[in-house]
């Protein structure tokens, strides 16, 4: 098991979401580390109320990690609903 696959099961993800890149920070001096979490959706998945229209970067702060900050970055799909509306999963 990697830690992109710990870090799913960790935050519950479920299938189309997985994370697809985890970066790093370490701690100096008078510095907190950081967790910078990138989570993505699979490419062509159609979700409830619509086709994908586009995406948008999303940022969130999560809980803390041991003693790390940790952000949440993902690519958001809007879909375009069936009455034209455009709505953000």
């Amino acid at each position: 098991m990697n830690s992109n696959q710990i870090f799913e099961m960790a935050l519950g993800l479920e299938q189309p979401w997985y994370v697809s890149k985890i970066e790093m920070i370490k701690p100096t001096e008078g510095l907190q580390g950081q967790i910078d979490i990138y989570l993505d959706f699979e490419r062509g998945f159609k979700f409830s109320g619509g086709k994908t229209h586009d995406t948008v970067e999303r940022t969130w702060q999560h809980l803390n990690f041991f003693q790390h900050k940790c952000f949440l970055h993902a690519r958001v799909p809007r879909v375009q609903t069936s009455e034209g509306k455009t709505e953000t999963i």
